[in-house]
């Protein structure tokens, strides 16, 4: 595939104009992983609920909430397909000498009729940032940590008795805060892929207070009361 059909094709899988890709699902991700952490790291629910046929329920609802945001983290890191919208599939399409030039290419022309200087020091910072998030997201994809992770969906996703991966050594069960960590990751390697790739970026800090604010809204004002 030529450079420049690899470089359009990576920017469209990040975010297009049907506000779909890797950008707009992420944003949606962090609005569920705010509440997550409400229902499942917080003791604002939890110390509501008392030893009761309710406290049972309430354990698999925390399960339940849980293991859908590792089911959906999972999906951001799935495995190259061109028809996957998947960061290793972008990182991917972007790991290469021709894609790396039209991405310079790209924000150069941006400044060129302001100041050359100014034009070429952009260039450059655009091609460093997208060598660091095609880096990033291969350390990532080969981490331990989001081997176990995977591992772990795979086997809540299908009725698998072993996994590939376990077929070839024991993988741990992912532990609590692997997914927030990797949730992290996943936005800083994003980010750079579409600060570079895109030649637009988005406010990252802000979407995530926000999101915060509202899941604190929302059951910093719930009571619960148990029947039995």
């Amino acid at each position: 595939m030529p450079p420049r059909e690899r470089w359009h094709l990576a920017r469209e899988k990040m975010s297009d104009d049907k506000n779909e890709g890797v950008v707009p699902t992420l944003l949606q991700h962090m609005r569920a992983h705010e509440n997550t952490y409400w229902l499942v790291y917080s003791p604002q629910i939890a110390n509501q609920i008392p030893d009761s046929y309710a406290a049972h329920a309430f354990s698999e609802l925390q399960r339940s909430v849980l293991h859908y945001e590792i089911v959906r983290l999972c999906t951001f890191w799935d495995a190259v397909d061109l028809d996957s919208r998947s960061i290793p599939t972008i990182a991917a399409l972007a790991d290469c000498s021709g894609v790396t030039q039209c991405v310079y290419d790209d924000h150069f022309t941006h400044y060129q009729n302001f100041d050359l200087g100014w034009s070429k020091e952009w260039g450059t910072k655009a091609r460093r940032r997208l060598r660091t998030g095609v880096r990033a997201a291969h350390e990532l994809e080969a981490s331990g940590t989001l081997r176990n992770a995977r591992n772990f969906r795979d086997k809540l996703a299908h009725q698998l008795e072993q996994t590939r991966e376990e077929k070839k050594a024991a993988v741990p069960r992912p532990r609590y805060g692997d997914e927030r960590r990797l949730l992290r990751k996943t936005v800083t390697i994003v980010n750079n892929l579409y600060l570079s790739l895109n030649g637009t970026g988005f406010d990252w800090d802000s979407a995530k207070e926000m999101h915060k604010r509202n899941a604190e809204s929302l059951w910093k004002g719930v009571n619960v009361k148990v029947l039995r």
